[in-house]
C-alpha cells in the first residue's frame, strides 16, 4: 500500500502546475541625470542565470517610468534596478526597503502566488518620486501580550485624521514590528513627522503615551532629514531601548599582519547605524604590543562580523584587506559573537584565525593549482584563478590557467603567503575584464556539500585549502566539483545514498533513499547552520518520502538525513 501511495504521490506532485502571476517591476528614472544609452534593466534572484544584470531590460513606457511585467512563483525574491546593464550602474537602494537592514542592499518583493503583483518605486528610492518612505520599527518584548489583530501605527502622514488600523505592522518573531509607510510629504508640518504605535487597532485600548523627553502631547516626534528613513527600533511606549547596550571589548591580534596605514577596523552588525561598513568603528594599538582593541555599546543579542585592515572593503584601486576567516570559526564566512546583559565582556581574536592569539604564519610557498577542463567548454578569454591570497584579492588579482602540453589540464604556479586556510575559486573566462568585476564566469557549485569548501556570505561559495609552509601540487578537480572529472563526489559525502527531487522545490521535496530501511531524522538547515525544520520519516529502500517545504523562504537550503550514525547532506533550491 505504502508503494502505490508514493507512486501516486509522485504522479500528483509531478503533475502539478505551480501556480504563476504576474510581477510588474516599475521603476521611475524621471530623478537620474541621464538614464543610459543601455537602458534601465531589473536583476534579482528571480533570473535565470540569477543576478544577470543585462539579461531582463526594461521597457520605456513614456514619463519616466520604465517597466517589465514577468511570470512568477509564490515566493520571496531579491533584486535591484540598473542605470544601465552592469553592477556598476547598480542603484543605491536606501535602508527604509532593504531586504535586510543588517546584510545586503537589495529590494525584495514577496509574491502569495494567488493575485498580480505591482512593485513601483523611483530609481534609489524606496517611494514614487517626489513621496516620502518611513520604515516604522517597535520592540513589542516588555509587553504582556500582542493584540490578536496586531500591532499598527498611525501619525500625521495620515493627514489630519489618524487612523489606528489602517497600517498593519509585520514581525518575523513577534517581537520586532515594521511596517514601510509612503506618503506625500506635504500632508507634514515642515519634516516634522508625529506618530505613535497601536497594540491593536483602536485608540480605545490603552496606547503609547509618550512622554515630553522624546515627543510632545503623548506622540512620538521624527525630524525628517531625507525622503527615505528608518526610525530608531524603541521600546512600545518608552524613549528608549527595551534591553540598555552594554560596553563591549573588542581586540585583534595584528603581529601576523601589516597593518594598513588607514588603520584597523570591525564591520557587521555591531553597528546598527551603520551596519557593514568598515571605516567607521576603528581599533587602536595604545601600547604598540599589536593588539588593537575598541569599546562599543552594543545591544544583547547574537552578531555577526569581521575585521578590517584599512578603511573599506579591498578593492582594485586600495590595499585593504578584510578577514577571511577560516571555515572552522567561520558563521556564513563572518565570525559570530553573542552579546550577553553582563559587564565586562571582552572578546579577543588572531587577525585571520580562530584562535585568540596568534600563531606563526606557514612560510611562504609555491603552490600549483590544477584544473581539468574536459566537462566544459573553455571561454576565448581563458579559465582563470580568484582567491583571498591574491593582491589585490579576488577578481582584480586574477590568475591565468595555462595547458602547456594540451592535454587538458590547466594549471598555475602561485607564491602564497599570510594566514594557513585561503579562500578560491576557478572562473571560465576573463573574471575582470576592462577593470569591471564579472561575477557571472565564476564556479557556482556548492563546494561545502564536496567537503572542499564554504559559504562565502553572499550567496555563493568558495573553495578552501590549509597550506602547510612547503611547495605543494594540488590534485586535479573538475570545473565546478571538488573531484577529478568522471569522479563521483557522492562517494565521498554520503555514507548512504541519497537524492532529493525536484531541484529547485516549491511545496514539497522528494526524498529517496537507496538502500536504507527505517527510521531516520531529516534536517533542514539555511546556510548559516540554523535548524529550520526537522522530522523524522520512516525510509523504504529507493521509495519517495514527502517533505512539505512550503513555510520556508525562498534560497538555498542543506538537507541532512540521519540515522544509525550515518548521514547523506544535499543541498536543494526553495522557489
Amino acid at each position: 500500500m505504502k508503494k502505490i501511495y508514493a507512486i501516486l504521490s509522485m504522479l500528483l506532485f509531478s503533475a502539478t502546475i505551480y501556480a504563476q502571476v504576474n510581477v510588474t517591476f516599475s521603476v521611475d528614472m524621471s530623478d537620474v541625470d541621464e538614464v543610459s544609452p543601455l537602458g534601465v534593466h531589473v536583476t534579482g534572484d528571480f533570473q535565470d542565470p540569477v543576478w544577470n544584470p543585462s539579461g531582463t531590460p526594461l521597457t520605456d513606457q513614456g514619463d519616466g517610468i520604465w517597466s517589465i511585467t514577468l511570470p512568477l512563483s509564490a515566493g520571496a525574491y531579491e533584486f535591484k534596478f540598473l542605470n544601465g546593464n552592469s553592477f556598476d550602474d547598480e542603484e543605491v537602494v536606501p535602508d527604509a526597503c532593504r531586504a535586510n537592514l543588517t546584510g545586503n542592499t537589495n529590494r525584495r518583493v514577496v509574491v502569495d502566488g494567488t493575485s498580480d503583483v505591482t512593485y513601483a518605486v523611483c530609481f534609489s528610492s524606496c517611494a514614487a518620486c517626489g513621496d516620502y518612505a518611513v520604515l516604522f520599527r517597535v520592540d513589542m518584548s516588555l509587553e504582556e501580550e500582542v493584540a490578536p489583530v496586531g500591532v499598527h501605527v498611525a501619525g500625521s502622514f495620515q493627514g489630519a485624521v489618524w487612523d489606528p488600523g489602517a497600517e498593519t505592522m509585520t514581525s518575523t518573531d513577534g517581537i520586532i514590528f515594521t511596517r514601510l509607510v509612503t506618503f506625500d510629504p506635504a500632508v507634514l508640518d515642515g519634516t516634522t513627522l508625529e506618530f505613535k504605535y497601536i497594540n491593536g487597532n483602536s485608540w480605545l485600548l490603552p496606547n503609547e503615551n509618550i512622554s515630553n523627553e522624546c515627543g510632545q502631547g503623548g506622540n512620538r516626534v521624527l525630524q525628517l532629514s531625507s525622503a527615505n528613513t528608518v526610525t530608531p527600533l524603541l521600546c512600545y511606549n518608552q524613549c528608549g531601548t527595551c534591553v540598555a547596550p552594554v560596553p563591549v571589548v573588542f581586540q585583534v591580534d595584528m603581529s601576523n599582519e601589516t597593518v594598513n596605514a588607514a588603520g584597523v577596523f570591525i564591520a557587521g552588525e555591531l553597528n546598527p547605524d551603520n551596519p557593514w561598513t568598515p571605516g567607521v568603528d576603528e581599533l587602536i594599538d595604545t601600547d604598540g604590543d599589536g593588539i588593537y582593541e575598541i569599546t562599543m555599546l552594543v545591544q544583547p543579542g547574537t552578531y555577526q562580523f569581521k575585521f578590517v585592515n584599512g578603511a573599506g572593503w579591498p578593492g582594485a584601486d586600495n590595499d585593504y584587506q578584510d578577514e577571511s576567516v577560516p571555515s572552522g570559526c567561520a558563521e556564513n564566512n563572518n565570525r559570530q559573537v553573542t552579546i550577553t546583559e553582563e559587564d565586562g565582556q571582552l572578546y579577543q581574536y588572531c587577525f585571520g584565525q580562530c584562535s585568540e592569539v596568534c600563531s606563526a604564519n606557514p612560510d611562504p610557498a609555491e603552490i600549483t593549482f590544477n584544473l581539468n577542463a574536459a566537462d566544459i567548454t573553455v571561454s576565448e578569454s581563458g579559465l582563470w584563478l580568484i582567491g583571498n591570497f591574491t593582491n589585490p584579492a579576488w577578481q582584480a588579482g586574477a590568475i591565468e590557467l595555462t595547458d602547456d602540453n594540451g592535454d587538458g589540464i590547466y594549471s598555475a604556479t602561485v607564491l602564497v603567503s599570510g594566514a594557513a586556510e585561503f579562500q578560491f575559486k576557478y572562473t571560465n573566462g576573463d573574471p575582470f575584464p576592462g577593470g569591471v568585476i564579472d561575477a557571472l564566469v565564476e564556479e557556482t557549485y556548492d563546494f561545502s556539500v564536496g567537503l572542499c569548501g564554504a559559504p562565502n556570505g553572499i550567496g555563493g561559495f568558495n573553495r578552501i585549502h590549509v597550506r602547510t609552509g612547503e611547495p605543494e601540487n594540488l590534485p586535479v578537480v573538475c570545473y565546478n566539483s571538488c573531484v577529478d572529472c568522471g569522479e563521483n563526489v557522492g562517494d565521498l559525502r554520503n555514507p548512504f545514498a541519497a537524492m532529493v527531487f525536484p531541484n529547485p522545490a516549491n511545496d514539497r521535496l522528494n526524498i529517496v533513499l537507496g538502500a536504507y530501511d527505517g527510521l531516520a531524522e531529516v534536517r533542514i538547515a539555511d546556510l548559516s547552520g540554523r535548524i529550520v525544520a526537522v522530522t523524522t520519516l520512516n525510509f523504504s529502500a529507493r521509495e519517495v518520502n514527502l517533505f512539505d517545504v512550503s513555510a520556508l523562504s525562498k534560497g538555498m537550503y542543506v538537507v541532512q538525513v540521519i540515522a544509525n550514525e550515518r548521514r547523506s547532506t544535499l543541498t536543494f533550491l526553495k522557489n
